[in-house]
């Protein structure tokens, strides 16, 4: 669906009519049942950010799975410490209490979490989550479509890594550094999280150097779906982009979960080609080591892999960095957190949550030129 900006009244009727048009919610959900509607929060940002999935999208789906009965909550585990102080202050940074306020529904604030056994997973065969996301009868996950600096872009497969509690997202990550084995763990978190139900804010989005440090862009699209690869071919397309842009969606197509074309997609609603965009950029980090044989990228990599750097005069010394960094590759310092580059991995955690962004993505010179 062409989506306009985040209007109370122009959001709700193009979510209910996608909803409509995909005969949901009424045969998904029914009265009684526990519906978790899964946002992305992944840190404290401004609802206006273009990181986080927009409030009133968030709002317009609780709305529409209250009205079968379903006793619904809205929620997602930022990364960070997983308590519910940590939760509700993300929440109310987001919109998001004030959105499950005003739909009269609850936030999600339980902690509690579960091994879920899945045997059939390429990284893990046992995976910490969320008991309330992945008890609910039903997960529906509303996601954010963006940049990403490691995975170059990000939409409804990631958004159910938040499935994953708190820091143990940063134990995992620390355990698969590489971006092909992360991919990999990602779309083993989502089909063990079994989701039900997809809703992508394409509104506005970030593109270029990652979420944090992206340039917000319309993208003017909101769309629904109850599979999620099929959702993210069609969000990358509608990008302008390839599925080998996507790191994610590389690694379902390699695992034959879906064919990274739309061609075999059948979409309602909109003609996904009026929406098409041109020119979204991707961050510039892989640019190097994606351009030559790995042998000789790896060798070089230093010379040319941007790193991350915390700004004097802007960092805090609040020392989230250093909580959160998979590989321990972060100190504080007398007047800004220090990176070890030797032990970085350039996953870029600490840009992606750093709440001051007081992190500068640099760039080698031999990068810079190589690049131009």
């Amino acid at each position: 669906m062409r989506c306009e900006g985040y209007s109370r009244e122009h959001v709700e009727e193009r979510v209910n009519r996608a909803l409509e048009m995909l005969g949901a919610p009424g045969d998904m959900a029914g009265r009684g049942d526990s519906v978790f509607v899964k946002v992305n929060n992944v840190i404290a940002a401004a609802p206006d950010s273009g990181v986080v999935t927009h409030p009133e999208i968030a709002r317009a789906v609780a709305l529409a799975f209250k009205r079968t009965g379903a006793r619904v909550t809205i929620g997602d585990s930022p990364g960070g410490p997983f308590t519910p102080g940590m939760l509700k202050r993300v929440y109310d940074r987001t919109g998001i209490s004030a959105a499950a306020a005003d739909a009269g529904v609850e936030l999600g604030l339980d902690t509690a979490t579960v091994e879920v056994p899945f045997p059939e997973g390429k990284s893990l065969k046992r995976i910490s989550m969320c008991r309330s996301m992945v008890e609910s009868d039903c997960l529906v996950s509303v996601s954010k479509f963006k940049s990403h600096r490691y995975l170059n872009v990000t939409g409804p497969i990631k958004n159910l890594y938040g499935t994953v509690p708190g820091t143990t997202k940063f134990v995992y990550h620390s355990r698969f550094e590489d971006d092909t084995e992360f991919a990999d763990l990602v779309v083993d978190v989502h089909l063990a999280a079994r989701p039900a139900f997809h809703v992508l804010d394409a509104v506005e989005v970030t593109e270029g150097e990652g979420s944090r440090h992206g340039t917000v862009r319309k993208m003017d699209c909101l769309a629904a779906s109850r599979d999620a690869f099929g959702l993210e071919e069609l969000a990358v397309y509608i990008a302008g982009l390839e599925a080998c842009d996507d790191k994610v969606l590389s690694a379902a197509v390699r695992r034959g979960l879906c064919s990274g074309d739309i061609a075999p997609v059948e979409v309602l609603g909109e003609d996904p080609g009026a929406l098409r965009l041109s020119g979204f950029a991707l961050p510039g980090r892989n640019f190097f080591s994606e351009r030559l044989p790995a042998l000789v990228a790896g060798r070089l990599s230093r010379l040319v892999a941007a790193t991350p750097v915390p700004v004097r005069g802007e960092c805090t010394l609040c020392g989230r960095c250093v909580d959160f960094c998979p590989r321990g590759a972060m100190t504080l310092g007398r007047r800004a957190a220090v990176v070890d580059t030797g032990r970085c991995i350039r996953c870029f955690c600490c840009d992606e949550l750093c709440e001051q962004q007081a992190i500068e993505v640099r760039k080698p010179l031999l990068a810079r030129l190589l690049r131009r």
